[in-house]
């Protein structure tokens, strides 16, 4: 799957900040700035959350993907890197596998993920990563069997769901693909991109009008004039 389909799940972590009883730490200055777009207060706030707290790895990630954000990938990648010496901690693993990917260090990026089903038995995500980079040097069976890892060990995931179903529907399966990327939007109902490329899913499929219906789904949830245009030709189709 295209590289942005994995934000699916760092958004899930992405600059999260639990709220405590305390109103003035470092920690909850910098969600403070960053809901006012203040970026680098932001980053002084973390960075002074950490030299108090260095165990606070929430707060080592949140300023790593603004570091991230912002061009400064191996800086990031440092942090990640000290997170997981430190503790355990899945979407920093996430972060970083996708960094030594970036880097052409796909043999270090499949240990870390291959450690980290072992590490996190009852999530999927490390699974479905290391589908995909078979999918990506063309085993197509082991693929599919780290799919199934995935969901076997968390079927109410809707992304190994989704991304399951992209596989199966480009590798012609495409009866599979629709029973899958049924479940993923049971799961995600609220989840445009996910509602988008299940219609996509469906279309390929011959079900237009289920298409039709999950693409409006979509763009009522997030606009966009690349799926407005989409509907369009749909509309066109079926009358």
């Amino acid at each position: 799957m295209h590289r942005h389909a994995s934000s699916w799940w760092i958004a899930a972590f992405l600059l999260s900040f639990p709220l405590g009883g305390c109103a003035d730490t470092h920690f909850e200055a910098a969600q403070h700035h960053l809901q006012d777009g203040q970026e680098t207060e932001a980053r002084r706030a973390l960075e002074l959350e950490i030299a108090s707290r260095p165990n606070n790895l929430q707060a080592r990630y949140n300023l790593a993907v603004l570091l991230e954000r912002i061009g400064h990938d191996k800086d990031a990648a440092a942090l990640y890197r000290e997170n997981l010496k430190r503790g355990r901690h899945l979407a920093s693993v996430v972060n970083l596998s996708a960094w030594l990917r970036r880097q052409g260090r796909t043999g270090e990026a499949r240990k870390l993920l291959q450690q980290a089903t072992q590490d996190y038995p009852a999530e999927a995500v490390p699974w479905y990563l290391l589908a995909d980079m078979a999918q990506q040097n063309g085993n197509k069976q082991q693929a599919a069997g780290l799919f199934r890892e995935a969901i076997k060990a968390d079927d109410k995931n809707g992304y190994a769901h989704l991304r399951f179903a992209r596989f199966l529907a480009s590798s012609g399966d495409i009866s599979k693909a629709v029973a899958q990327a049924d479940q993923a939007v049971r799961l995600l109902p609220e989840c445009a991109p996910c509602l988008d490329i299940t219609g996509d899913i469906f279309s390929q499929a011959g079900k237009k009008r289920r298409a039709l219906a999950l693409w409006q789904r979509s763009i009522a949830i997030e606009p966009n004039d690349a799926l407005r245009s989409k509907i369009r030709q749909a509309l066109k189709t079926i009358r």
